[in-house]
């Protein structure tokens, strides 16, 4: 089940390519000293055109101490090569868990695994207590959690800029509210050609900050190709998510558009197969003109402060012929059977 599929889609190139291009590296040295304001200035632009035309950036010079960066590398290192007995205290798949290991959490969707085992941790917006924490990494995932709601902040700031509004704009829309460390781990594998530890995504959320260690193998596409993130020490890798995309009304990217054209495709090959299924030609439902209509729902829910007296979304049915629904990560979802 570990066993990746060759993947050549359209124009498409998937594997490593030599480009005479880059993922930009964009250095915050000095960005808050007012007595130089063309330098944050110029970070504000060089933001914005990373996220124009690439989604991703690479940013350096960000405030974390190198120090914290190697702790949590080394803790999330440590927590893994933990014999099993040990870890088995945090399995679990359960998405209300706010620590947890396990590898894969779409092992049961997927079409093909990743090797890849994880150590889950929200942070946000209700922190785990720390004793919920694995001992051999709870002090260094606090620090470094703290850390990076600092630069999140910032972050947060700087693209509400680049998109020309209030540096708090995204902040109060409550887009920094959630916070989720993943420190997912890559064992040997006896037959690396085979797999990989994590497939081609993208991320459901606004922007996710990525701390590679040195061995590198990150990749990124651009222009149809996939172009290798080489790591740079003390650097952090950012990655535009696809609910920042929504909420920039695709000045960054234009996701709604490639989301429904793919749903549209997924959609019409269901039509298809429930004909079939029904034992009637398979263009049958779409020539009762059932996939003319397409209606997209973006819902977000806000923190909630008494969450065990509301629901997000209370029990209904849907009156169309079949939703094609996506979750997020923090799960929630059930069905009546």
């Amino acid at each position: 089940m570990f066993i990746e599929e060759q993947q050549t889609t359209g124009m498409i190139t998937w594997g490593s390519t030599e480009s005479p291009e880059s993922v930009p590296v964009i250095d915050f040295k000095d960005m808050d000293k007012e007595s130089v304001p063309a330098v944050r200035t110029e970070i504000i632009k060089k933001v914005g055109e990373a996220c124009e035309k690439w989604g991703f950036f690479q940013v350096v010079n960000h405030g974390i101490p190198e120090s914290v960066l190697n702790g949590i590398i080394d803790g999330i290192r440590i927590f893994h090569e933990q014999d099993a007995e040990t870890k088995k205290e945090w399995y679990s798949r359960d998405p209300q868990k706010k620590v947890k290991f396990n590898s894969n959490f779409d092992l049961y969707q997927s079409r093909m695994a990743n090797w890849r085992d994880t150590l889950g941790c929200t942070m946000a917006p209700n922190p785990p207590n720390p004793e919920q924490l694995p001992a051999v990494c709870r002090d260094i995932v606090m620090e470094y959690s703290e850390q990076v709601v600092k630069l999140g902040l910032t972050l947060f700031q700087l693209l509400s800029e680049a998109l020309g509004l209030h540096p708090n704009h995204l902040k109060d829309m409550g887009c920094a509210e959630s916070i989720l460390i993943l420190g997912h781990y890559y064992p040997p594998c006896p037959e690396p050609q085979l797999t990989l530890g994590t497939s081609s995504h993208t991320d459901p959320d606004f922007f996710t900050i990525l701390l590679q260690d040195q061995i590198g193998g990150l990749q990124v596409l651009h222009e149809d190709q996939w172009v290798d993130v080489p790591p740079i020490p003390g650097a952090l890798v950012i990655n535009m998510g696809d609910l920042l995309q929504l909420v920039s009304n695709n000045n960054y990217e234009d996701i709604v558009m490639e989301y429904s054209e793919q749903v549209v495709k997924l959609g019409l090959t269901l039509f298809e197969l429930l004909s079939e299924a029904l034992g009637l030609h398979p263009n049958h439902l779409k020539d009762m003109e059932c996939a003319e209509s397409i209606l997209f729902l973006g819902h977000y829910y806000p923190p909630c402060p008494e969450p065990e007296l509301t629901l997000g979304s209370s029990s209904h049915a849907d009156p169309d012929f079949f939703t094609i629904l996506l979750q997020d990560q923090m799960g929630g979802l059930q069905v009546l059977h």
